[in-house]
């Protein structure tokens, strides 16, 4: 897709009045309902879109959304792109491109995530300040859109630092919620870390973990695009479950705490 990323720019522009300065948010899965916060939306499925690489069941729902939260415009990635579905790397590296060249100023990633950490609890909001990449894959691996310079790219402070700012003052001033601090850690997936995994993770300095998050953040870090995770903690490592993790707890968490999640997520968008 890396050589169609212009076309695909063009294409949108031409479909939908895109505008610039657009604070750009890619929704985690089960997050949808944050659609009813957005007015005068117009929206863009990926499968409309001419050399969009889109697979299996994303054809049906993974779209652009385009609108207005709090009088800020916001370009919404409904769907991310996993590569635990067959997707490469560089396909997430175009997504985040694409959001870069339609005008966007920074980026908001959603995210449910699994705990580390035991002061970090299902039900908190956290963000990165630093990541450990254990996918053992680089989203600028063969990168042949070029545009934003040598790919050699400095990964000091990944996550925007004022960015993280502003999420915790909203956080506490808007709605009385503390952001817990620390570092992500990926793996591949589908599947969850093992125990052992889980342990080695939490001794080399990380406090939860995702799927795809960090993929999204050196994208964006190369072309310049501000970032700032918004994580929900679904569920404790496997180091810390004694049942283990099952995705239904994590729908089940997920729902009991997207209220105030999305809320804030809400919050986040207009203050910055």
């Amino acid at each position: 897709m890396s050589n169609y990323v212009d076309s695909i720019v063009e294409y949108i522009n031409k479909k939908v009045n895109v505008k610039l300065h657009s604070t750009a948010l890619i929704l985690g899965s089960g997050f949808f309902k944050f659609l009813d916060y957005v007015e005068e939306k117009e929206e863009l499925y990926f499968r409309d879109i001419p050399n969009f690489k889109v697979l299996g069941e994303d054809i049906k729902e993974n779209k652009f959304v385009f609108g207005r939260i709090k009088n800020k415009d916001v370009v919404i990635v409904l769907g991310r792109i996993h590569f635990n579905y067959g997707y490469e790397t560089s396909d997430i590296a175009n997504l985040i491109f694409i959001l870069k060249e339609l005008g966007c100023d920074n980026l908001v990633i959603s995210a449910s995530l699994g705990s580390l950490n035991p002061k970090i609890k299902v039900g908190d909001i956290v963000t990165a300040t630093d990541h450990i990449n254990f996918t053992g894959r680089n989203p600028l691996y063969k990168c042949d859109y070029n545009k934003y310079g040598n790919l050699f790219v400095d990964m000091l402070s990944p996550y925007g630092v004022k960015m993280i700012d502003t999420l915790v003052r909203a956080a506490k001033y808007e709605l009385g919620l503390k952001v817990k601090k620390g570092v992500i850690i990926e793996f591949n997936g589908p599947s969850v870390e093992t125990v052992s995994e889980s342990r080695f993770s939490k001794l080399i300095g990380a406090d939860f973990t995702g799927f795809n998050v960090v993929n999204e953040v050196i994208a964006s870090k190369y072309c310049g695009l501000p970032v700032v995770l918004v994580g929900l903690i679904t569920n404790y490592g496997s180091y810390f479950s004694e049942n283990g993790v099952k995705h239904e707890d994590i729908v089940h968490n997920r729902a009991y705490a997207s209220n105030y999640y999305l809320s804030l997520i809400e919050k986040v968008i207009e203050k910055l």
